[in-house]
């Protein structure tokens, strides 16, 4: 019964002296993962416009519009779940997803990312990149 009272008190005063994990947004960035979902990139070479992405998107989130008589997919971040249906079912790979996660705007209009657009790299991450180092069961998580 005492130590039940006492262990709360011990862990309160065990995290006073570790090291926080608070990343400091914007000056430092989490590094994402390698399995990352953000926002598609389409390589415009690759691409023969056969639809199997408009097809396979459960939001309709892209749309084949054409440009220089050919098919591209226009791609709608509004509607979009990034369930990376799309660039799992390309049969040329002309669709991937980056690490660009900050897609906000001011207005809808701005959201609808046309093939010009959607073909651009995506911006590097601002700031320093923090990546988590290890992971001790006994300390929890350290960032460097």
């Amino acid at each position: 019964m005492v130590l039940s009272i006492l262990r709360p008190y011990f862990l309160a005063f065990w995290h006073i002296f570790k090291r926080t994990f608070t990343v400091k947004v914007p000056y430092e960035v989490p590094k994402p993962s390698e399995r990352y979902r953000g926002r598609p990139m389409l390589h415009m070479d690759r691409c023969i416009g056969c639809g199997v992405c408009v097809y396979v998107c459960p939001n309709k989130a892209l749309t084949l519009v054409t440009v220089d008589g050919k098919k591209y997919p226009q791609f709608n971040a509004g509607r979009c779940c990034f369930c990376s249906l799309c660039a799992d079912h390309c049969p040329r790979a002309a669709l991937t997803m980056t690490y660009e996660y900050e897609l906000s705007s001011y207005t809808k209009d701005d959201l609808i990312y046309p093939p010009s657009r959607l073909s651009l790299p995506p911006k590097p991450l601002p700031g320093r990149v923090v990546t988590v180092k290890t992971y001790d069961v006994r300390r929890g998580v350290a960032h460097g």
